[in-house]
């Protein structure tokens, strides 16, 4: 399954995920249609593989990033550690938060996968008792995840625990702006907005996760 995974993501750089397909995979590592099928029986099949490997491995490069430190110093290691990984690997990225490939719908098994690094957000936040400093928030802002709040214990495997609706706002919006911010670098919108080298980049991704940090009201 790893080959067939690694061949997958290897063509999924070269043709976009519309195009990838089983029988190509199969072909490019030897194997016979009908020996490939057992492992994967479908185009769709295989990317759920490829998007929770997808999500998966992100996670476990967040995961990785030291958990001590300053509240603040720890939502910047979550971003950047998010940032570094779409960066070397863009077309993954690209899979589970670009464009939505026609004619896939995603199963339930990515949801479980996708909510890690949220719960990793939602989770130092209500570890603060942040709250939203804004009149904005309202107990119907709370109401209006709802859905969330009903499902978030299970997909994230803590079904014992209950998140506030506070930390839920705060935690969503967060991840809203993260993968917004990097989708924005990674996709060409800071093109001649954000100076091209590097150090530039990440200085000014840095300056964003800080002062959301403050308006989160960790920093």
């Amino acid at each position: 399954m790893v080959a067939i995974t690694e061949e997958a993501n290897r063509q999924l750089l070269e043709v976009g995920p519309a195009a990838l397909s089983v029988r190509s995979v199969a072909r490019e590592l030897g194997m016979a249609s009908s020996a490939i099928y057992r492992y994967v029986s479908s185009r769709d099949e295989l990317l759920t593989l490829l998007i929770v490997d997808g999500y998966n491995d992100m996670a476990d490069a967040v995961e990785r990033r030291p958990g001590r430190g300053s509240v603040p110093a720890r939502f910047r290691a979550i971003g950047l550690a998010c940032r570094e990984w779409a960066l070397a690997q863009p077309h993954r990225f690209a899979l589970i938060y670009g464009s939505p490939v026609p004619g896939y719908a995603a199963p339930q098994d990515t949801i479980g996968p996708a909510t890690r690094i949220p719960v990793l957000l939602v989770s130092l936040l209500q570890e603060t008792g942040a709250s939203p400093q804004s009149a904005a928030y309202s107990p119907r802002v709370g109401r209006s995840l709802r859905p969330l709040l009903r499902d978030f214990e299970q997909w994230s495997g803590q079904a014992d625990r209950r998140f506030s609706p506070e930390a839920m706002a705060l935690g969503l919006m967060s991840w809203t702006h993260i993968i917004g911010a990097i989708s924005s670098e990674l996709f060409g919108h800071r093109h001649n907005v954000v100076g091209d080298s590097e150090a530039d980049r990440r200085a000014y991704f840095t300056f964003e996760l800080d002062v959301f940090a403050g308006l989160l009201g960790i920093a």
